[in-house]
């Protein structure tokens, strides 16, 4: 019977004379991982593996606690000024012009780069080290999401797509260090999420099965990167991660943002919390993340909501870029911690 998902593997071999062991022939075994649905490459080379801190510094928490000291006396998400200075939406799409859910608080982006531009305060305190985000924040932020979705649908909006990300401190993208989220969609998918929708259906009609269960299915046989889960949430590391020590929790029961409801976003919220635990006990102080939707006015079978967290670069006195030529260029990623060790280490996080 034919495998439906299969984890492959390339060996290649790089030789050289290395000074570092007296010019001495060195030959390193590097290992390239396709990734089962997109084919999606990722290069691993297991001398790298002693090595991250030549790629990531320490953070430096004198800097951060610094830098958010100096920012949080004007910054507009911080005690009420986001009452004052924060655009609102239109009534009949947002009645008041804000969605405000517990100490979350969402509202129009400024400058928009999509059709659907929303910006999400994430609780009231001005910075947090990732270990102390709480899940009833992250809860609160994720609700006011689906507040939008909501809207979205019954005012019909034009909005058929739509994401929930986030980028957190400098090297991560934040113009900003007060935690929040921002939520963005349009009558268009966005290149990887169309790129997605499209290779969940053809492997569907090439298996008559959804990818994202088989997945799960799959990684919970195999074992190495399957992490947990968090109610109707499974955790994994990818095995062919797209972004430095990825990981991914799927929903496997809903298909888009409609379908959602509290116990789902509670199941992503409670994850989320212990994969930032788990980045903080690796010296990992930013990151990145998205949560896809299929069609948020239609139903999808071949497509199951998830979410993808990324870490990047750490803050510290003129820190580079994680991303170089390998990556923006050539389209591959760099696998620095083997997800395997990674799922280790996650499923120690309490």
């Amino acid at each position: 019977m034919k495998e439906k998902i299969l984890f492959e593997k390339h060996v290649q071999k790089s030789t050289f004379n290395n000074p570092m062991i007296g010019n001495k022939s060195d030959t390193q075994v590097l290992e390239i991982r396709k990734d089962p649905l997109t084919g999606n490459q990722s290069v691993f080379n297991p001398v790298l593996e002693d090595k991250v801190a030549a790629f990531f510094a320490p953070s430096d928490q004198a800097l951060i606690e610094k830098m958010a000291g100096e920012s949080e006396p004007i910054c507009f998400l911080c005690e009420d000024r986001w009452k004052q200075i924060t655009p609102t939406y239109p009534e009949e799409l947002i009645k008041g012009g804000r969605i405000h859910i517990g100490q979350a608080v969402l509202f129009p982006n400024l400058f928009p780069v999509a059709q659907m531009h929303a910006v999400i305060r994430v609780g009231d305190r001005h910075y947090l080290p990732l270990k102390e985000f709480e899940p009833i924040r992250v809860l609160e932020a994720f609700q006011t999401s689906l507040k939008l979705n909501e809207a979205l649908i019954e005012t019909n909006a034009g909005i058929d797509f739509l994401t929930i990300n986030g980028n957190y401190l400098g090297p991560a993208g934040a113009s900003i260090a007060h935690p929040h989220f921002q939520t963005v969609g349009g009558d268009l998918p966005f290149t990887y999420l169309e790129s997605i929708l499209e290779k969940s259906k053809l492997y569907y009609q090439e298996n008559n099965s959804c990818y994202w269960e088989d997945l799960v299915n799959k990684e919970k046989e195999t074992g190495s990167r399957y992490i947990g889960e968090t109610g109707p949430v499974s955790w994994l590391t990818s095995f062919s991660p797209q972004g430095t020590n990825e990981v991914i929790g799927i929903l496997t029961g809903k298909r888009n943002f409609k379908e959602m409801g509290n116990e789902d976003l509670e199941g992503l919220a409670e994850g989320f919390c212990r994969v930032m635990k788990g980045y903080d006990s690796m010296d990992i102080s930013t990151f990145n993340f998205s949560v896809y939707s299929g069609p948020i006015n239609t139903t999808d079978d071949t497509f199951r909501c998830y979410i993808r967290i990324i870490s990047r670069q750490n803050v510290y006195e003129n820190y580079r870029t994680d991303d170089y030529f390998l990556q923006k260029m050539l389209r591959n990623e760099l696998i620095l911690t083997s997800p395997e060790v990674l799922a280790s280490t996650l499923r120690e996080i309490p």
